[in-house]
Formats: C-alpha cells, structure tokens, sequence
C-alpha cells in the first residue's frame, strides 16, 4: 500500500476522484429537481442544461487532473492512487477525455431527439450521468472488485438505457437482449476474477502482477483458462467475436444516441480494463494471452467486415461495423512492446498508443455518423440506406459529413481513421506479426465496399421521385455536433502530432507499470 494511501483519505485524495463526485452530485440532482417539479415537467429542458454542466463540471475537474499529474514532482511517480483503488494516472485520464466528450457530443446532439421520444426524463438523464460516472471509475480502477462493480454499474445502466423506451417494441426487446447476454457474459468474468484472487490472495492489479512475477513457471495452467474467463466479460463489453451477437439487434432497436454513446464510449472502457489487466496484472504471461487476443482480432475483423456485407440498415451495418472495428483496436494491444522496446522504436509506435489513438479518432467519426442516421431518421422514419437516396440534394452538408465519416472508417489517408489504423498496423509489422496486418489490411479493404456504398446512395442514386426534391432540416445542436466531429476527424488525419504525443506519453505510463 502506497504512503498515501496508508495516510488516511485525504482532501487530495478526494480531489482526484472529483469528476466522479460531481457526475454523482449532478446525477442524484437530476432527479431530486424532477420531483420538485412533479409530473407537470414536459420541457425537459432543465434536465438537459443540468446533465451539459455536469458535464463541463467534469471535463474541468479532468483539466484539474490532468495537471497535476503533470506536476513535476508528481512525474517521477507517474501515477497517483487515490483510495488504495483507482490510479489517476495519463493512461485513465486520456480515456476519461473520451468518456466525456462522447457525453457532450451526444448530449448536445441528441438531447431534443431524446427528450421528444421518453417519458420520464429525469430518470433517463440521471441514468445517462450514471453510465458515464461508471464508465470514468472502470477506466480509472486497479482493483479487481471495483472493476468489477464499474462495469456492472455500467451493464446496468445501460441495459436501461437501451430499453427505455418502452412503447417502442425494438427498444424493449434491444434491452432484454442486451440484459440476457450481458448477466452471463459478467458471471463468466467474476469466476476468471475469482481464480485469479484464489491463485494470488490480492485483488489489486499491480499486487498480482509481483506476486505471480515470482510463480511464472507453475502458474499457466491456471492463466490460461483464467484468460479465457476475462475475454467473455471484456470481450462482450468490446463486441469481439463471438461475443457480439447482442451488437447487431441493441444498436438497431436502442434509440440512436444511446447507440452512438455505447458503440464508442462503452466499447473504450472495454479495451481500457483490459489493457490494465493484461499488462499489469499478467505481463509475465504474454505467451498465454497473445495468441488469444490475436486469434479473436482475426476472427472479429472477419466476421465483422463479412457480415456487414449484407446489410441493408445502415444502424445494422455500422454494428457490425463495429465489431470489426473492435478487432482493429484488438491489434494494439496484441503487438504491444516493453518500455524499452519502445524507447528504441524510430516511429514511437508502442502498440498501446495506437490502440488510443484509434479509440479517439473512432469516437468523432462513429457519434458522427449515428448523429446522421438519427436525422435521416427523424426525416424519413428510416435508418435503410435507401434513405440516404439522393441525400447530396437533400441536404448536401448532411451527405458530405457522412461521406467524410465513411472515409475515414474505411482508413482513407487525411482522415481520423487512416492515423489509428497507421498505428495499430504499423505496431503489428514492428513486432513482426505480419499474418496479422496482412488480415488487417485485406479485411479493411473489404469494408470499403459497404461503406462506400453509403456513398453511392448519397450521391449517385436517386430517391425515386417526380416531385421536386425538399431539403431536410437539421437543428441547430445536431449541426453543432456534426461540425465539432467533422473538424476533429479531419485535425486528427491532416495534423495529428498532438494527440499523438499525448497518447505517446499516456501509453509509456502504462508501460512502465507493466514492464
């Protein structure tokens, strides 16, 4: 246990987990001010500024963080453990940026959508806060039991949230699914924690890692089927193969913010426990877990790309879109290098690093093209991509954020897209696994004819009728959020030495840790 954790909580130690208090401060007056205004409440409005300051509240106390982090004479520790089981460290704190900007982008975009289609808004906004406040602990946590409890907070919450709803039919059916493949998925990975706690006597990650560091030789025969145990919690939480069936009919029947939300934010947590619990806790054990990693980033790029294929809902298509974009990030972590190793890398390219840049360029292309189908939606009751016929008349802003979004999922160069997919690829070839971005790249090429046929419908195909083309209104947050998502997915493919060294410096962190 660290000197300050063995002081005692501290004013410090509370103040490092300040985004979390406040999501829970703000969450919990959500629905205190939704029971003061009764059931005569039917604007929403109140509900929505609170949860966007509550969001700015923690992306200030994030800056706050990070700062101090950053201190000088906080550099040599690297990390800070705040409560004996959560490190604010780079590694969390570049995750928690994403968390909370796919909050923002979907709570700015998605909240008339939202407000308009629920009845009880302050039970979805405080679930909304709720989701996120889990989602920043899991990426934070280096205790076995907290994760655990984060990403059951997080199922839960989410269950309801895809579900919400209930008139709709898809959403309702979307949740039980949803709830019935997450409860398995999570029993599944309590018992690979249990064995790993049974073979170890600790629950913190770093604890683990020392104490099976002295035990290499007798302990595979129980890493092995503990590995196994993970994967199906993390992999469901990610949508690997074959964990992802829940993906396809919960994106189609949840309504397309909370889509948008989980298919990014949900899925960056995912990877973020993951990577602490391989690295930190079983580093020692690479034998035993990359060839599972790299088999199931195989079979998750395959499948994912193949199915796709013959989509005909663009919501559908992007699901397992997803899943195969799940196998890409996958690669990072696969092909990750020691701290030393990555000291003597020309390009940088540490695997871990790539796997974050992907997350945070993957976050503005994907909420950006769900915030295009929720319009298309909302116009035409459709989320076919016959409703995108002739959208470039309709409404060409709209068809053109759409076609630069399906670029840069494809990995065209000058994109968000191309940057991680460079990285993660690039990690692959210098730690010479070659099959691997050899079925990265055949299988990125077989995703571009689906979403390129997005493109087709948007510019080259018309919608069928005489009359005389009407332009499609968009509301002035949806064209703000698509904006923010257009720039940032284009700052990050033509100027990206930025977030490349923030995601360098949070990646070596870990790495340090690890190795």
């Amino acid at each position: 246990m660290s000197e300050v954790a063995a002081s005692g909580v501290s004013v410090g130690q509370l103040g490092a987990i300040l985004p979390e208090i406040i999501l829970l401060i703000g969450g919990l007056l959500v629905l205190v001010f939704d029971w003061a205004q009764g059931p005569k409440n039917d604007s929403g409005r109140g509900f929505m500024a609170l949860s966007v300051l509550t969001l700015i509240a923690g992306v200030v106390g994030v800056s706050i963080q990070f700062a101090g982090v950053l201190r000088p004479e906080a550099a040599g520790g690297g990390a800070f453990t705040a409560l004996t089981v959560i490190d604010v460290d780079p590694f969390g704190l570049f995750l928690k940026i994403v968390i909370y900007t796919g909050m923002s982008l979907v709570a700015l975009a998605g909240g008339a959508h939202m407000n308009a289609r629920v009845a009880g808004r302050g039970e979805f906004w405080a679930l909304f806060v709720f989701v996120t406040l889990s989602m920043s602990l899991a990426v934070s946590a280096n205790n076995l039991l907290l994760i655990f409890l984060a990403i059951e907070f997080l199922s839960i919450t989410s269950y309801l949230l895809v579900g919400f709803i209930r008139e709709d039919q898809r959403s309702s059916e979307a949740g039980v699914k949803y709830f019935l493949y997450g409860s398995v998925a999570s029993a599944v990975m309590l018992y690979g924690m249990s064995m790993l706690y049974g073979a170890t006597g600790s629950l913190n990650l770093s604890e683990i890692g020392t104490i099976l560091a002295g035990s290499l030789e007798g302990m595979h025969a129980i890493i092995l089927p503990t590995t196994l145990f993970l994967l199906v919690g993390l992999g469901f939480k990610t949508s690997l193969a074959p964990f992802y069936q829940w993906a396809p009919d919960t994106y189609d029947g949840a309504p397309t913010p909370i889509t948008a939300y989980l298919s990014t934010a949900s899925k960056a947590v995912g990877f973020a426990v993951a990577a602490r619990i391989f690295l930190v806790a079983l580093p020692g054990y690479r034998v035993d877990w990359v060839p599972l990693l790299a088999g199931l980033s195989i079979l998750t790029m395959t499948l994912g790309n193949l199915i796709a294929l013959r989509q005909t809902n663009i919501k559908r298509m992007l699901a397992y879109s997803s899943v195969a974009q799940a196998g890409y990030v996958m690669i990072g972590l696969v092909a990750v290098v020691t701290a030393q190793q990555a000291d003597l890398s020309i390009l940088a390219i540490n695997g871990l690093n790539g796997m974050l840049i992907y997350l945070f360029a993957y976050l503005f292309t994907n909420v950006g093209a769900f915030m295009v189908i929720m319009a298309i939606e909302e116009y035409t009751g459709s989320a076919d991509i016959s409703a995108f016929n002739n959208l470039a008349r309709r409404n060409p802003g709209l068809a053109w954020a759409m076609f630069l979004f399906m670029l840069s999922l494809t990995g065209i160069p000058l994109t968000g897209g191309f940057i991680g997919k460079f990285y993660v690829f690039g990690a692959a070839i210098q730690h010479q696994y070659f099959w691997l971005a050899a079925v990265a790249m055949v299988t990125a090429g077989i995703a571009a004819f689906y979403y390129l046929n997005v493109v087709r419908a948007m510019f080259f195909v018309g919608d069928g009728s005489e009359t005389p083309t009407r332009s499609m209104p968009i509301s002035i947050p949806v064209q703000l959020a698509l904006v923010i998502c257009v720039l940032a997915t284009l700052w990050i493919g033509i100027y990206p030495p930025n977030l490349i060294g923030w995601a360098d410096a949070a990646s070596r962190q870990l790495l340090a840790l690890a190795f």
